[in-house]
């Protein structure tokens, strides 16, 4: 049996309801299949796996919103058949909601238990259509933590047993733990950074795989497998996950090697590490020259352990994807922002409320950006927070906000459209916009027999929205990839992109290309 989707991610409203349709295929060429469908519940394990749960047992369940039509039926051999989910959203909640529609084989009935035999074990086999709904209108709480970090030997991981006959028992596997403490779900991308005692950088490493998403309160492993021998002495690991916030997720830790063998001696905590939980996280202020203004952040420990928390303030730096840069590439700090106080201790769930005041030099003007850092250490693991602090010095009439597109790369291929975008901030002031793609397929004027013409004309294929997550800083460009999910037929198509960023005019860009046999040309 086979069945597709297996995923629906849809942005629904308070009283919202929809309907799609879920396909489910006997693939056996001989035989029929009874199936019966139903609504349930999913949780996520550590490894990313999604598991069918009883309907009503997680806090974010919405198996109750869903009808399923029909809910008993017979497949024949080598078929199909369409069945009808609608779901309404009902008021009053906010955030992520989750369901699974299940399809579970109906087993033929039984003959009776065999003469001589004890009992009858039966088996039962069923397949899941998981629905992920975000429901706006109400506060997202977009929260997680890197809560653990693990170096070991492959061979140590049973679960990892194909990747060792790949790599061989002795490669090592980096492990950062994140911990969703949201009410949304979130997608999971990190990096791991290497590095001497000495501070001299090793490798860079992606961290995770597949879609990355974790559910509200899951603890999802994110790992990297390297064959690479490291020689025996002391390294320091810092992952950097990113999940959507404003500030990535940070951990850093230290790991040995030692001995001829060159085992990996890992960090591995006996517990929650230090959860620091900024509030807000993004401060926008504009400050006329030579005033003073202030705003308050609230930390809070989210862990078990009583921390000792260190403030300090970074300049603000993107690269072209959009990741914070390495502390040593970042420069010097803006002199005249202060915090206060940048050290303390919190208890468990206790808060701390920090100024961070702003003296703005008579002199100066423009955007200043600066990263709000916390960090404490627990049980030899660092972890940070922080927040955005972006400072316009100035007024209203001196803000230019300017902004331009172009297509960096574009390919057609069997599966869709894949097209990067370069968007240049050109004001004075940081912008965070939003990217709506649209692919129309289009057809040119035809004559038909008889002397009728037909106009030129466009039908709309599909359209998608991307909401840029981190500032994109005066003077900077910001690299934004998107696929369209599409598969094209020969014809001539046209993608249709507008940038709302808050200037006067969006910029715009079209860009029409041809599909034959399956590629494409300008």
């Amino acid at each position: 049996m086979r069945i597709d989707p297996l995923v629906v991610t849809k942005k629904v409203q308070q009283g919202d309801t929809f309907t799609y349709s879920i396909f489910v295929e006997n693939a056996d060429s001989f035989n029929s299949v009874t199936v019966e469908a139903f609504a349930a519940d999913f949780v996520e394990t550590v490894e990313g796996a999604y598991q069918v749960v009883k309907p009503g047992t997680t806090p974010y369940s919405a198996a109750s919103w869903i009808k399923i039509n029909p809910t008993n039926f017979t497949i024949s051999p080598a078929s199909g058949k369409e069945v009808s989910v609608q779901v309404t959203v009902p008021r009053g909640v906010m955030g992520g909601k989750y369901a699974a529609v299940v399809f579970r084989i109906v087993p033929p009935k039984s003959e009776g238990t065999e003469e001589g035999a004890i009992s009858v074990m039966e088996f039962q086999f069923q397949m899941a259509s998981f629905l992920e709904l975000t429901v706006q209108g109400g506060r997202e709480r977009i929260e997680a933590y890197a809560v653990d970090f693990k170096v070991q030997k492959l061979s140590e991981i049973p679960s990892l047993v194909e990747i060792r006959k790949q790599l061989g028992a002795d490669a090592t596997v980096f492990t950062t733990t994140v911990l969703n403490q949201g009410n949304i779900h979130v997608v999971a991308r990190g990096e791991l950074t290497l590095k001497t005692d000495e501070g001299r950088t090793l490798a860079k490493m992606q961290l995770g795989a597949g879609r990355g998403v974790i559910l509200p309160g899951a603890k999802v492993y994110l790992r990297t497998v390297t064959a690479r021998k490291f020689p025996p002495g002391n390294y320091v690991a810092r992952a950097v996950v990113d999940y959507g916030g404003h500030r990535p997720a940070i951990i850093e830790s230290q790991f040995t090697v030692e001995g001829t063998n060159v085992a990996v001696v890992g960090t591995e905590s006996e517990g929650d590490i230090a959860r620091i939980l900024v509030e807000p996280d993004n401060i926008e202020m504009m400050v006329k020259p030579g005033t003073f203004r202030s705003e308050v952040v609230e930390i809070t420990n989210r862990g078990d352990e009583k921390i000792e928390v260190r403030g300090r303030i970074l300049p603000l730096v993107y690269d072209i994807q959009g990741n914070l840069v390495e502390e040593s590439e970042r420069g010097k700090p803006v002199e005249w922002i202060e915090m206060k106080p940048s050290s303390f201790s919190l208890r468990p769930n206790q808060s701390r409320r920090v100024r961070i005041a702003v003296r703005a030099p008579k002199e100066s003007s423009g955007g200043y950006y600066s990263d709000i850092v916390f960090e404490a250490m627990v049980k030899g693991i660092k972890t940070e927070s922080g927040a955005n602090l972006l400072v316009y010095l100035g007024d209203e009439e001196s803000v230019v906000k300017m902004a331009s597109l172009k297509i960096k790369d574009f390919s057609v291929h069997e599966s869709g459209v894949d097209v990067d975008f370069l968007l240049n901030n050109e004001g004075t002031i940081h912008i965070q916009p939003t990217l709506t793609v649209a692919l129309d397929r289009y057809y040119p004027q035809e004559e038909k027999e008889g002397g009728i013409i037909i106009a030129p004309r466009t039908e709309r294929l599909t359209t998608a929205t991307y909401d840029v997550e981190n500032p994109i800083l005066p003077g900077t460009e910001r690299e934004i990839g998107l696929t369209l999910p599409l598969v094209l037929e020969s014809g001539e198509y046209e993608i249709l992109v507008r940038c709302d960023y808050g200037g006067s005019e969006p910029a715009v860009l079209r860009y029409r290309f041809k599909v034959e046999g399956g590629t494409q040309s300008e």
